[in-house]
């Protein structure tokens, strides 16, 4: 069974086969279209042309101001566009830009190929590269208007989840960035919703009865581990320095989910996976068998 998502397979349905190669003097290209036309890449010229890697780039480069954007070439940077047509980067990756010539801009970057090859190729390519080509023919043509306009509604619906998708993992990112920068940035008070080191011991000490270096090491070095949010000292004789909060919620969380995993080895003592040794936790804070302390902080 297949792992990707219904409506991703849904659109993959929707779109047509691949063109078939173009064989250009004994070199396959593989057609490209772009807002429904023929176009071609500055590598697959070279390629069809036998030149070195770069000529068409730079003969493009040399007689960029004769050519019209839109006309006689394209450029796009969308990485989405980008990767829908296929290219790649060969180290991977997503090119940030790509060059795609038109018919036209093809014919007036070639008139520097003067050699015999160059004369085939050319009337090759126009004759059955840019070729008009016949649409291919539609699937659903033959269904009755109301099946049609139900599979018209499941691709339009299946195109809203895919849109809705890619912003979600958009919005993941930039709420990762912002995570990122404000851990970069120093406060210059302490947030009424974090605590210091210091205030955890004494707060997690008392609902649990853990020991400071137990709660030092599941805050600053298990894989429980909290970001902290860096606060500027205002005492005078800490020199601009600034010292770590964490948010009580976190803190919370963490700490109910690590009392909850520990095994009780004595009425006072107990273990855990993340933590070498015996260590102290008060009798009502261990898990019973299979059991999980509820969360707290909300």
């Amino acid at each position: 069974m297949s792992a990707r998502p219904p409506y991703e397979l849904l659109l993959a349905a929707q779109q047509s086969a691949p063109a078939a190669p173009v064989e250009i003097a004994g070199v396959q290209l593989v057609p490209i279209e772009y807002a429904g036309v023929r176009v071609l890449t500055l590598a697959m010229m070279d390629k069809a042309h036998r030149r070195p890697d770069g000529t068409a780039g730079r003969n493009f480069r040399e007689n960029r101001a004769r050519l019209v954007e839109g006309e006689d070439f394209m450029e796009i940077d969308q990485p989405d566009e980008i990767r829908r047509l296929g290219f790649t980067r060969p180290q991977g990756g997503t090119p940030a830009s790509m060059l795609l010539l038109t018919e036209t801009g093809y014919s007036m970057l070639v008139k520097s190929f003067t050699d015999d090859l160059a004369w085939d190729v050319q009337r090759q390519l126009v004759k059955s590269y840019f070729a008009k080509h016949a649409p291919a023919a539609d699937p659903l043509a033959c269904l009755p208007p109301e099946q049609r306009a139900l599979v018209d509604l499941m691709f339009e619906q299946a195109a809203m989840k895919q849109r809705l998708d890619t912003q979600g993992a958009a919005l993941t990112t930039v709420e990762q960035r912002v995570d990122e920068i404000a851990a970069g940035q120093v406060l210059l008070t302490r947030p009424s919703a974090a605590e210091s080191i210091v205030h955890i011991r004494i707060r997690i000490g008392k609902l649990y009865g853990l020991p400071a270096r137990i709660v030092d090491e599941v805050v600053r070095q298990s894989p429980y581990a909290l970001k902290p949010v860096m606060v500027k000292n205002a005492h005078a004789d800490a020199l601009g320095g600034s010292y770590a909060c964490f948010w009580i919620k976190d803190v919370s969380a963490v700490f109910a989910r690590f009392a909850g995993e520990c095994q009780r080895v004595t009425a006072t003592q107990a273990t855990h996976p993340f933590i070498e040794g015996r260590f102290k936790l008060t009798p009502q804070s261990a898990a019973g068998p299979g059991g999980q302390l509820p969360l707290i902080g909300g």
